[in-house]
């Protein structure tokens, strides 16, 4: 969308009565908020899709397109093979390397990372700062990717950056550099929409951290954070914990700050080492002391803190207390460094307005409960298991299941086998992915997955068609049950149709 469309359409919204239902015109920034040019921050950024022009879905369509067909495929795991961020840092370079415009959290790790992203970028914006914040994968739709003050960037601002983006990624390639990643062109976009516009940009690794795209930041005053270690992309971060944690440590900034939560004596050794190779500043967290301290029940999750009382969080789980743990310590960290306070407030309104798309989302099919939860490794699965538990206590839950070829189909299936009474295998990748852009990644067949499951002792179906696999759940899990659909992100995207968002279980 130009700039003649975007006045016209802000015109319209400010003119619009909320009382008609119909979308109302943005919230003034909060007190305390700015922005370098003096412009009314993120005006831009609220363009809602759904008041927009037709004539903008086809730019956006286009540009999903572009992302997902016309580039380097390979993502974040192809810079580990061994492009590693070389060509990332040219591209940044010719578009005057945004990365380093505004002080950056980098998180890292196996577990989490997501989760500590949107506590920390929400608990910020409580603040009154303007906050931009980077993460993947998506679940539905790729403007989830790029958040500007919790919102999804709007579709027409991201088409136009991409657009600006697009000579410098010709010019790489005609350096050759190769044509750059989907992976490397999303980091760029998420640098070049957070530019001038933010006070902090909070931005999630891929995969591994030393070699990753994002970790392309120069400034001293990065602030790094590592979540839970565990194994994960094996393949290509190593076999052991001490090795995959080297990969992770690799995003300690040199003569700055990083923040680790405690993961065991092999794992805390290779960081620490890492931290003084770099002259970091290192600070552990017991984040496992809030997980055993967290109330949970239906109704979310509780971060029992002394001195804090309770604070309700947003996202569910009892591993959320250790992630908002994490965070809280990241953005403590932030005030000190900066030269602002925390404000008690604050913090409990950031934590308990804390969302994100495929982390423990519920949703009703028919009236029955479904959970969609983008975990796909043992370790992530185990904690989503613990919290359907705890959540639905002595209840039979049926779990949907899909995963991608790379995930270690044994060690998932034992993880959530002590809240698994049925399993049904599924499989995606029969049609187009998220936005409506390239293929899905084809998935393990679903005869795999039975496999692992009948290993792990739980009782299997089998139904490669996931709207069908959801159908069979429902039939099969007991009125008051939930049903968890899990394994990856790409089955979320399949069944985000086939389920709407259900009302929240408390008053």
């Amino acid at each position: 969308m130009r700039e003649g469309a975007v006045a016209s359409l802000n015109a319209l919204l400010a003119r619009i009565d909320p009382g008609t239902g119909v979308i109302a015109p943005p919230n003034p920034a909060p007190a305390g908020s700015r922005r370098s040019d003096g412009a009314a921050p993120f005006e831009e950024a609220v363009r809602f899709e759904e008041a927009a022009p037709f004539e903008e879905a086809a730019p956006f369509e286009e540009a999903v397109r572009y992302l997902y067909e016309e580039l380097t495929p390979g993502g974040a795991a192809r810079a580990v093979h061994g492009a590693g961020t070389g060509r990332a840092r040219d591209l940044l370079r010719r578009l005057g390397d945004p990365q380093n415009a505004v002080p950056v959290v980098h998180v890292a790790g196996t577990a989490g990372k997501g989760s500590v992203c949107a506590f920390t970028a929400e608990v910020l914006a409580a603040h009154g700062f303007r906050v931009g914040a980077h993460s993947s994968p998506h679940a539905y739709s790729l403007r989830e990717r790029f958040r500007l003050d919790g919102r999804p960037v709007a579709a027409g601002l991201l088409v136009d950056e991409l657009d600006r983006l697009r000579p410098a990624i010709a010019a790489v390639e005609r350096a050759g550099l190769g044509r750059p990643t989907f992976f490397e062109v999303t980091t760029a976009l998420a640098f070049g929409l957070f530019a001038g516009r933010v006070d902090y940009g909070v931005i999630e690794t891929g995969i591994g951290g030393l070699l990753d795209a994002t970790n392309v930041v120069d400034r001293r005053d990065k602030l790094a954070v590592l979540t839970p270690i565990g194994l994960d992309h094996t393949d290509l971060l190593g076999g052991t914990l001490p090795e995959i944690a080297a990969h992770k440590a690799g995003i300690l900034p040199r003569g700055g700050l990083g923040i680790s939560v405690r993961n065991g004596a092999a794992v805390d050794e290779v960081i620490a080492g890492e931290a003084g190779r770099r002259d970091t500043g290192l600070e552990f967290v017991d984040a496992a002391a809030a997980v055993r301290e967290a109330g949970t029940g239906e109704c979310g999750t509780v971060l029992r803190l002394p001195g804090w009382g309770d604070l309700p969080l947003g996202l569910p789980g009892r591993h959320q207390a250790g992630n908002a743990v994490l965070a809280l310590r990241a953005v403590a960290a932030l005030a000190r460094r900066d030269g602002w306070a925390l404000d008690p407030g604050a913090v409990r309104a950031g934590l308990a307005r804390t969302a994100l798309p495929g982390r423990f989302e519920r949703r009703s099919v028919d009236g029955r409960t479904v959970v969609l939860d983008g975990a796909h490794n043992a370790l992530k699965l185990a904690s989503v298991a613990r919290t359907v538990t705890e959540l639905y206590p002595r209840r039979i839950v049926t779990w949907v299941l899909a995963f991608k070829h790379d995930k270690d189909l044994d060690a998932a299936l034992r993880a959530i086998a002590p809240a698994a009474g049925l399993v049904v295998a599924t499989e995606f990748g029969t049609g187009p992915g998220t936005d409506g852009g390239g293929p899905a990644p084809r998935s393990r067949p679903a005869e795999d997955v039975a496999g692992a499951a009948r290993a792990a002792g739980i009782p299997v179906a089998v139904e490669p068609d996931p709207v069908a696999a959801l159908r069979r759940a429902r039939t099969a899990t007991p009125t008051g049950a939930p049903i968890v659909v899990s394994g990856s992100f790409h089955l979320l995207a399949a069944l985000d149709a086939a389920a709407r968002p259900a009302p929240s279980p408390c008053p």
